[in-house]
């Protein structure tokens, strides 16, 4: 099945990295389209999925801190810095 995202007023637009150290998970939240895009490339399925009517509006991923393989992916290939 196609995803189908909705774009965020570009003031509206965030990603959030939180290294949550208790369960030694890095946790990502982006609703910006192009980014959830390559996420989804680069990690896969999101943990979560915020949806408004048939579009995904956010998603949100975990990624165990010891799979550094993942994390270094998404840092490279995911630009989520936009650098």
């Amino acid at each position: 099945m196609k995803k189908i995202y909705k774009k965020a007023n570009i003031s509206e637009t965030e990603t959030t990295v939180n290294v949550l150290y208790g369960e030694k998970i890095l946790s990502i939240y982006t609703n910006k389209v192009e980014l959830q895009r390559e996420l989804n490339k680069v990690l896969g399925e999101p943990k979560k999925e915020y949806i408004k009517g048939r579009s995904i509006i956010g998603s949100c991923w975990e990624v165990p801190l010891k799979d550094k393989i993942k994390i270094s992916k998404m840092i490279l290939k995911a630009n989520i810095f936009e650098l």
